[in-house]
């Protein structure tokens, strides 16, 4: 009678496909667990935690299985924030507009990499950013990056060990700390990180000064000094438009309208990193058609007709760019030799403390006292919100609130 076959013993307990397995590494005592889970390459690779005890290792092995489980892929790269940083300005950043661009790469190259360059991304903690911010607000700027060393040797300060105390303003801890929040929130949409810490560190809000708008006296001073020039209608469209000075110098004749009498800012000229960038308005908003004054429109025939003879004049050196307010060869002007020019002009006009900018506010505070509505006033600015507007009003009209709270007198007396 044939014997019946042996049954085949069970094979020893294994833990399922995708559970992981947790062991006491020999060499240090510490507890590993592994498991194969989804990578940001779309692929199960297997990856490990560690801990200092078994529960430690269990608890972190069942958190890395449970975003795998969910579809919330591990990174396949164990990214430090030195070099996460250069490729997020190389693949995010160089899109912006260049004055934003280089901000980005100088809180990059000065600030973060120095100080969390060595911290992984899917390490790095709130008290990480909290420590940074910290300190970053108590560290001098000379000291930590040599600002001072390229200036002549009776000026320098700590870079001969004489310490300026050069702290960083709140506008530059609020920029700094949203640099890396942007950084951060661009890793989360990589699927490299699962939350953006940033976001946890409060940063308080820095309080910004607003210039005040001139009096209607000064604004005429300040326009019968560059009577002649050849810049003077540069000057009344800004005591009258309220354009900003790249808005001014990038200003072209084909942005005008002298048959409608209507003007369009859709440019602007700024210097970034010792280059001139010709770039689009600032926003939206500051692209809108706006009508002229007549004082503005006659003063712009006026000055068509003068830069023709220019042009005619520098026929062999002429370089037309179409602009309104060119240099003396019709390339666009530097900002900053406008801005010279109207250090001259201040001076000339007895003003020493006055700002370019100042004319913009000064076309705010006017219409808002002639009684013109404030959202009218907010399009005619091209401010983003209406809050600018009446933030600027409030600042410059010190006088009108006293005329106001002086009524008080007669009812109170």
């Amino acid at each position: 009678m044939p014997k019946e076959p042996k049954q085949r013993q069970s094979a020893a307990r294994r833990n399922p496909n995708g559970e992981g397995s947790i062991y006491q590494r020999s060499s240090d005592g510490r507890w590993v667990g592994q498991a194969y889970v989804l990578t940001t390459e779309g692929t199960r690779k297997r990856k490990f935690v560690y801990g200092a005890t078994w529960e430690e290792a269990h608890t972190k092995l069942v958190d890395l299985k449970s975003r795998s489980q969910r579809g919330i892929p591990v990174p396949d790269r164990a990214w430090k924030l030195a070099d996460y940083l250069p490729y997020w300005l190389a693949a995010y950043v160089s899109d912006l507009k260049p004055t934003t661009a280089r901000g980005y790469e100088s809180a990059v190259r000065l600030h973060l990499v120095p100080a969390l360059g060595t911290k992984r991304l899917d390490g790095l903690q709130v008290q990480h950013v909290k420590a940074f911010m910290d300190e970053f607000r108590r560290k001098c700027l000379c000291c930590t990056n040599g600002l001072d060393k390229i200036r002549p040797a009776e000026r320098r300060c700590c870079s001969v060990g004489r310490c300026c105390q050069h702290y960083p303003s709140a506008r530059q801890i609020q920029f700094v700390h949203a640099v890396l929040r942007n950084a951060l929130q661009h890793a989360m949409r990589e699927e490299l990180v699962s939350r953006n810490v940033a976001k946890l560190v409060r940063i308080p809000s820095p309080r910004y000064k607003v210039g005040k708008g001139l009096s209607v006296d000064q604004v005429r001073k300040i326009l019968a000094a560059a009577a002649g020039h050849r810049l003077h209608a540069l000057y009344v469209v800004a005591a009258t438009m309220g354009l900003r000075r790249g808005e001014l110098v990038g200003l072209r004749w084909s942005d005008l309208d002298l048959d409608e009498g209507t003007l369009r800012v859709q440019q602007t000229v700024q210097r970034v990193a010792g280059q001139l960038h010709v770039q689009d308005a600032k926003t939206e908003d500051s692209e809108a058609v706006l009508p002229l004054p007549e004082v503005t429109w006659l003063t712009l025939l006026e000055h068509q007709e003068r830069q023709q003879a220019e042009r005619a004049a520098l026929a062999e050196v002429w370089e037309d760019h179409d602009l309104v307010f060119p240099s003396e060869r019709g390339t666009p002007m530097e900002p900053t030799n406008l801005s010279r020019s109207f250090a001259r002009l201040r001076e000339t006009a007895g003003l020493p403390g006055v700002r370019l900018h100042d004319l913009r506010h000064t076309v705010v505070s006017l219409l808002m006292e002639l009684g013109v509505p404030p959202h009218v006033v907010q399009a005619i600015a091209r401010h983003a919100d209406v809050k600018i507007t009446l933030k600027v009003y409030a600042h410059a009209n010190l006088d009108a609130m006293r005329q106001a709270l002086g009524k008080l007198d007669g009812k109170l007396s």
